[in-house]
């Protein structure tokens, strides 16, 4: 008998329950190969090619993200093109992530972008966890970034200020127009930071200057095709972002070298942490076969984004805060200028740590406007498992402590600026209170944030001093724009304009 004649002598019904158990049967063989069937996360509906990304459309990613998070859970998997993301958005597991399993989730994904601009990624930030990776952090934090190197520089960063609050003060004598404050914040902070990893080179100095700030506008972090799908390098050549990307290194890299140039190299030798400057010291490991000319570069440039921007950003949401509550603003005034007036007019490091409600008010801001409302993104090394879910490896990892920080089950009244609630809070932000993690935890938590949060403070305790600060007419505090856009970090949409009084 043929096949044809004996399927013929089966009824419909014979043929569909042999179908059906020959397909059970390769499914149980399939299982069996593959092994149990991986439990993932929870997460919204998906499309074809752009998996989850419509969904973080149509307003600020960090905001569209939370409202996801509200609803499918603390661990929540999203599908960005072709990149699996893992969104986390509770102490606990953030715990998780930075601390218990932080040796896994402390690779970095690829960044087109960082790919070009960065150097390929051979810069603190972005680089691979390994010995290039330690041996920066280690002259970072050495040369730059610990309490003693924080007390080298508290001259330099007292200098840039009174020069800021010089200019305005001629400015306040002379005319009643407003002025933007944040663009004068900025580039305080800017030299403040510039001049302490490079030292004095003013005419280059402002070329990068002007470099960093045409970046900063240009860092959108909007996702665009590039960055759904990052393995995919041929995508950055015909979409043109690559030759974008080339052009502005084509440009900076003269500027680096003429300050790489200038930069007197530190003797052989030479105890660390005692160099003139960063850069002196990176010139000598590189002299001395450690590094090469790109990553002194992509260091170089590490201490403007990481240093400049996420400092600036933070005062100016401070300052955005105060206005919009003049009694909180008057509060702290009247402690800054009681503190200087008790001690006799001195004005430096050691007055500020007496000002108690000015520390609160800052990391109240760092609660509320995070410099990075996802920190920097990492990635899972090996495929392991968070609160009972598969985690496969290669999955980009997002800890969402914007969420975290104004979670009311942590947090009362979590969306209101409310400085008082650390006066008598036993919690900081060196990565060890997982509910406050502004600048990250473990082997990725922001090597400047001590140097970040001592600049923010001079800044603040300066103009809370010499100025009566006051919103212009036609904004009131009740009026003052808000909004937040996500950029490099995450800033103001719009800059502060004030216009300064001298107090009588």
């Amino acid at each position: 008998m043929d096949v044809v004649a004996f399927l013929g002598s089966l009824d419909v019904a014979t043929i569909f329950l042999t179908s059906a158990i020959s397909l059970v049967f390769l499914k149980i063989v399939q299982r069996a190969i593959r092994g149990p069937r991986k439990k993932l996360p929870p997460g919204p509906w998906r499309l074809p090619v752009i998996g989850s990304y419509h969904h973080v459309r149509g307003g600020p990613r960090h905001h569209r993200i939370s409202d996801l998070a509200k609803q499918y859970g603390p661990v929540m998997m999203l599908k960005m093109g072709q990149t699996p993301t893992l969104v986390v958005s509770s102490p606990e597991l953030a715990r998780e992530i930075m601390k218990t399993q932080d040796a896994n989730f402390a690779q970095r994904p690829d960044h087109p972008a960082a790919e070009v601009v960065l150097y390929g990624c051979s810069n603190i930030t972005f680089s691979p966890v390994g010995a290039h990776w330690k041996l920066l952090r280690k002259m970072c934090a050495l040369q730059l970034v610990n309490a003693k190197s924080i007390r080298k520089f508290q001259g330099l960063r007292d200098k840039e200020a009174l020069s800021m609050i010089w200019e305005l003060q001629e400015h306040a004598r002379c005319s009643s127009e407003p002025v933007n404050l944040t663009d004068k914040i900025f580039r305080t902070i800017f030299d403040t930071v510039s001049k302490a990893a490079y030292g004095e080179n003013y005419e280059a100095r402002d070329h990068l200057f002007f470099i960093s700030e045409k970046l900063m506008s240009r860092s959108s972090f909007e996702m665009g095709i590039c960055d759904l799908f990052p393995k995919q390098k041929w995508l950055t050549k015909i979409t043109g972002t690559k030759a974008k990307w080339e052009s502005l290194v084509n440009v900076m890299d003269p500027i680096l070298d003429k300050i790489i140039s200038s930069t007197k190299v530190a003797p052989s030798g030479f105890i660390e942490g005692e160099a003139d400057n960063l850069l002196s010291a990176l010139l000598r490991v590189m002299e001395d076969g450690g590094l090469t000319i790109s990553q002194v570069k992509a260091v170089m440039l590490d201490m403007i984004f990481g240093g400049t921007e996420t400092s600036s950003s933070t005062a100016d949401w401070a300052l955005s805060e105060l206005l919009r509550k003049p009694k909180l603003m008057k509060r702290a005034q009247d402690e800054v200028r009681q503190v200087v007036s008790d001690n006799k007019g001195c004005m430096n490091e050691t007055t500020i740590e007496s000002m108690k409600y000015l520390k609160a008010i800052v990391k109240e801001t760092l609660r509320l406007h995070p410099p990075t409302p996802f920190l920097v993104p990492r990635e899972a090394i090996r495929t392991c498992e968070v609160n009972g879910y598969t985690i496969p490896a290669g999955t980009e990892v997002h800890v969402n402590i914007w969420t975290i920080m104004r979670d009311p089950k942590y947090w009362s009244s979590p969306e209101e600026f409310l400085p008082d609630r650390f006066l008598n809070l036993n919690i900081d932000f060196k990565g060890f209170n997982f509910e406050y993690t502004p600048f990250g935890s473990g082997k990725r938590i922001c090597p400047g944030m001590l140097l970040g949060v001592a600049s923010v403070e001079c800044m603040l305790t300066r103009l809370l001093y010499h100025f009566d600060l006051e919103l212009p007419p036609g904004t009131t505090p009740e009026t003052l724009d808000m909004t937040d856009t996500l950029g490099f970090t995450m800033k103001r949409k719009n800059p502060i304009i004030v216009i300064p009084r001298i107090p009588s």
